[in-house]
């Protein structure tokens, strides 16, 4: 029966085995390509994976760092403020003892000058003065009554 078929139907079939064939080289060379894309796919989610835990570790390293960054500056407020509080009592307590100095010290100056007012008062006396130096001849001045004439 293939003698029966015509020369037309022979170029017809070689045509489609052609095709056929180109078909199948075609598909094969796209199937290489689609591995390779699989291939490079898969390779780029596995960077992207890499490059996402770098990233997620760095920023994990980041909050690490932030969080002790953070804790590290309240603990040194909070030193600097019990510094500052500590020394801010250091000069009340400075204060005070001055402002009792200077309360003793015009006490005792109104103290003294009043007891210097009352022995100068008191001893300025004649009767004190011939009381006490009575016998002390370099103290007394003799008067000559008539001498300088």
């Amino acid at each position: 029966m293939t003698e029966a078929l015509t020369p037309d139907v022979h170029d017809i079939l070689d045509d489609h085995g052609e095709r056929i064939g180109f078909l199948e080289r075609w598909r094969d060379s796209a199937d290489g390509k689609i591995d390779d894309t699989r291939r490079e796919v898969g390779a780029i989610r596995a960077e992207m994976q890499a490059q996402y835990a770098a990233t997620s570790s760095a920023l994990e390293r980041q909050s690490r760092d932030m969080q002790d960054l953070t804790r590290q500056l309240a603990e040194q407020n909070g030193a600097q403020k019990e510094r500052n509080r500590l020394e801010a009592a250091k000069l009340t307590k400075a204060r005070i003892a001055e402002s009792r100095w200077k309360k003793r010290a015009a006490v005792l100056g109104i103290v003294f000058t009043l007891l210097a007012t009352v022995g100068g008062t008191l001893l300025s006396s004649q009767t004190w003065d011939d009381f006490f130096f009575a016998n002390v001849p370099f103290l007394h001045h003799h008067h000559i009554i008539g001498a300088l004439q």
